[in-house]
């Protein structure tokens, strides 16, 4: 949604291949909601963006309600004291696990860290 980040380009031709072969996306609210946030903030500033994003995942993805994992997603916060891991990538890092997903679509460098530990692969590969 963001054509000036550095993953625009990539990220969409990723999502579309993803979408072509029909396969169903799958985040949870906490990091929907951040994505938002992060569309309508300084940086961005575009409303429109962000309730474009909203569409979007309405129409193509599964949300995962992460306050339905919140003790397993808050017992990975506390348990890894070492990382600077946010709470949403804890929910993103157990909704991934509950859901037994393979594969992760992030540009986040935690997600490199998280992935052999909760048995996905990131993509873009991690170098």
């Amino acid at each position: 949604m963001n054509v000036r980040d550095e993953y625009h380009n990539h990220a969409r031709e990723t999502w579309e291949s993803v979408v072509r072969r029909d396969l169903r996306p799958l985040t949870t609210n906490w990091t929907l909601y951040e994505a938002m946030t992060s569309l309508n903030g300084r940086v961005v500033a575009r409303h429109d963006r962000a309730l474009d994003l909203l569409g979007l995942v309405q129409r193509t993805t599964i949300v995962e309600d992460a306050a339905t994992l919140e003790d397993a997603i808050i017992a990975v916060f506390i348990s890894h004291s070492d990382k600077r891991w946010s709470i949403a990538d804890c929910a993103n890092f157990v909704c991934i696990r509950e859901r037994r997903s393979a594969i992760a679509l992030s540009y986040d460098s935690d997600f490199c860290q998280a992935q052999a530990e909760f048995a996905f692969v990131r993509l873009p590969l991690c170098g």
